[in-house]
């Protein structure tokens, strides 16, 4: 599974537009288009760790209407979302101020952009993106800083994080999935296993192990691994 972006956006040609942009992004990225308010908050979906939210805040062409930013204060009051950085596009520059000031979004696009704009706003994300949301096997959302997990083992469907503050258990990602949105210090050695290349200490190629610094611990590597 590839990382999402959501897009909200009623004109139906500037959504295929900026999908298309986003097509173009070397990281390949799903994405989730809805025209109106009350679709976008039935399409909301807990299991999704978004990359970015593109929200377009007069979703009639009318000054009047901001169903944009009433979705964006939705997601802002959210315990699962509210740290996805959100990309207001608009016509209507004179909403920016309450944009920026009252709901913090990331960033804005005037209409017309560029797809170098929504570019560089992606690569600005990505760079950032030292965190991850998740769902816990309690059902509690929590965020993880990537710098602090040693290592993420696979038991079935659930994954087991294990970090510096102890071990969190979540079934809302898969190997492959978590692979794809963790910083590129993470690597899948073992079918079972993504490590945080960060935190090994040293190599046994007799055992086929990798020491763990910091936790004292061992995890097998597959013959496919191989540490730069």
């Amino acid at each position: 599974m590839n990382p999402s972006v959501f897009i909200l956006e009623d004109n139906k040609l500037f959504a295929q537009n900026l999908v298309d942009m986003i097509g173009q992004y070397p990281l390949k990225l799903n994405c989730i288009v809805t025209s109106d308010l009350a679709t976008a908050m039935a399409q909301l979906n807990d299991s999704i760790h978004y990359t970015a939210f593109f929200i377009d805040i007069a979703l009639d062409e009318t000054t009047e209407n901001t169903d944009g930013l009433s979705f964006a204060k939705y997601i802002s009051e959210s315990s699962f979302h509210r740290d996805t950085p959100v990309i207001f596009t608009t016509s209507f520059p004179h909403y920016v101020y309450e944009a920026l000031n009252q709901l913090h979004c990331y960033a804005y696009l005037l209409k017309p952009f560029r797809r170098e704009d929504v570019f560089f706003q992606l690569d600005q994300i990505l760079k950032t993106n030292c965190s991850i949301r998740l769902k816990t096997a309690d059902s509690i959302f929590m965020k993880l800083n990537t710098d602090d997990i040693y290592f993420i083992q696979a038991f079935g469907r659930n994954m087991l994080f294990s970090t510096k503050h102890g071990e969190v258990c979540s079934r809302q990602y898969t190997m492959k999935s978590l692979n794809e949105i963790l910083p590129d210090h993470f690597e899948r050695c073992h079918k079972s296993f993504l490590v945080n290349t960060k935190y090994i200490h040293s190599v046994n190629p007799k055992e086929r192990t990798l020491h763990i610094k910091e936790i004292n611990d061992d995890i097998p590597y597959g013959k496919d691994f191989h540490l730069e």
